[in-house]
């Protein structure tokens, strides 16, 4: 069929087919979050924000003559679409003469992998922010080693159905040397998958998969674990409440690096410090609200104290990460088409420019992610 630029649903609907194909990191993610945009154009933008609310927590009392009444606090965070991606094609009289797989060929499926790898980069970062953490300097180098990293996810209360495991590709690598994962005598007809194909599959309850995109290195969470410690102080019904965000402590020594995980004796999951604190400060400031109830006189200190750690991977499930991919408008000037399917969207427009005297095609989308649930998420790192 010639003339297939011209086609521009088709074009759209094949964009939106190879996108959504090449994602690996976005479809582990709650998606359904698009839901709350609308699901039809409305101005949609770069900033527009909705809010996200996280589950409260509650003590239990034994009752023997008085009840005590607890506050419904919980934590909130907010999703702000923050980025506009485009790619922008000029089309010139050969594109414009080829039919639609040779269109399909040279330029939907380029354009639309570059959009898939570029919402990856993004949603990938945002792992980043979990809560928990898991450091070992034989990073998954044993099936022992692979199992502490899921009692690590577990203590933190994390879903044992449907988690993954998201690796980079040198802690692949790792995996798909170890004998006990890639041989039939450990793992039966997925060992065999695993060494004919590179397909890790399912271990100890977690899907194994691979991107790279996953951001190891980034600064965001490398670098060096503080050396802070205390305990914590609940002398007062306002202190390390649900919902403080600020952590406080009756003595306080060494000090609080941004980026810290906190652990708290008798707490499941880390807290995250936001701000470095000076040796003797006590209180700590926190990335995400108290969302747990703290015991009074309770040890704190830091995952990995004084460790240098490059994170390799996370350990999480399909209600820990949001993302939204809100439908765009439809230009009033042009012609374009618009699709969506399972969350995901995708715009195509395409026109003449009298200024520049060029035929150009562009793919776009909106896309905004957080950490729905970081309490969820369990970041694997080894030493740097």
């Amino acid at each position: 069929m010639a003339n297939a630029f011209e086609k521009i649903d088709w074009i759209a609907a094949e964009s939106l087919s190879v996108m959504s194909d090449a994602l690996i990191i976005a479809p582990l993610t709650a998606m359904d979050k698009t839901s709350d945009w609308n699901t039809v154009p409305s101005g949609y933008e770069k900033g527009d924000t909705i809010r996200i609310k996280t589950g409260p927590d509650f003590t239990v009392d034994e009752f023997s003559t008085t009840i005590t009444v607890q506050s419904v606090r919980s934590s909130n965070r907010s999703m702000t679409i923050e980025k506009h991606f485009d790619v922008s094609v000029q089309l010139t009289a050969k594109e414009q003469a080829l039919d639609f797989e040779g269109f399909q060929e040279e330029v939907i499926a380029p354009a639309a992998r570059r959009l898939a790898e570029k919402v990856d980069v993004y949603v990938g970062q945002k792992i980043l922010n979990a809560a928990g953490l898991y450091h070992s300097t034989t990073l998954f180098e044993s099936a022992a080693d692979v199992a502490l990293a899921r009692k690590a996810a577990t203590i933190q209360q994390l879903n044992p159905a449907g988690r993954f495991a998201l690796v980079d590709d040198t802690l692949e690598a790792t995996l798909l040397g170890q004998t006990w994962f890639n041989q039939s005598q450990t793992r039966g007809d997925p060992g065999v998958a695993t060494l004919n194909s590179g397909f890790m599959g399912n271990v100890m309850g977690m899907d194994f998969l691979a991107s790279v995109n996953f951001p190891s290195g980034e600064s965001a969470a490398s670098g060096t674990y503080g050396d802070g410690v205390g305990v914590t102080d609940n002398t007062s019904s306002t202190l390390n409440v649900v919902g403080s965000s600020a952590l406080i402590s009756d003595s306080t020594t060494g000090q609080f690096e941004v980026g810290d995980r906190i652990q708290i004796a008798g707490v499941k999951r880390p807290l995250i410090c936001s701000t470095q604190t000076a040796a003797t400060a006590t209180s700590i400031p926190l990335v995400d609200p108290i969302t747990e109830i703290i015991p009074d006189g309770a040890a704190i200190t830091v995952i990995g104290s004084g460790l240098a750690f490059v994170q390799r991977g996370a350990i999480f499930d399909n209600k820990s990460m949001a993302v939204a991919f809100p439908i765009l408008d439809l230009p009033g000037d042009k012609v374009a088409s618009v699709v969506s399917d399972n969350g995901v969207s995708i715009r195509v427009v395409q026109g003449y420019d009298m200024s520049t005297k060029k035929t150009t095609m562009s793919l776009d989308v909106l896309v905004g992610s957080e950490c729905y649930d970081p309490r969820r998420i369990t970041l694997v790192s080894n030493d740097a």
